[in-house]
């Protein structure tokens, strides 16, 4: 299930919202002011770091390549 982040038009609240089917975004609103005057917001991917340590080094290979 996708959770989208929305803005609310009247109150500029932000806000994230699980939508399980598209259909269900017509009843999206928003938590502070009740309105449904959202929009939903272009929110930056979560990426996930290769590696066993806390220095954020890559994990090992199996070899060189080639």
């Amino acid at each position: 299930m996708p959770i989208y982040e929305y803005a609310c038009a009247p109150c500029g609240s932000r806000f994230e919202e699980i939508v399980v089917r598209r259909s269900d975004e017509a009843e999206v609103k928003c938590p502070a002011c009740g309105s449904r005057e959202v929009a939903r917001q272009i929110s930056r991917p979560a990426a996930a770091r290769s590696g066993g340590g806390s220095t954020g080094a890559p994990a090992r290979g199996c070899g060189p390549v080639g």
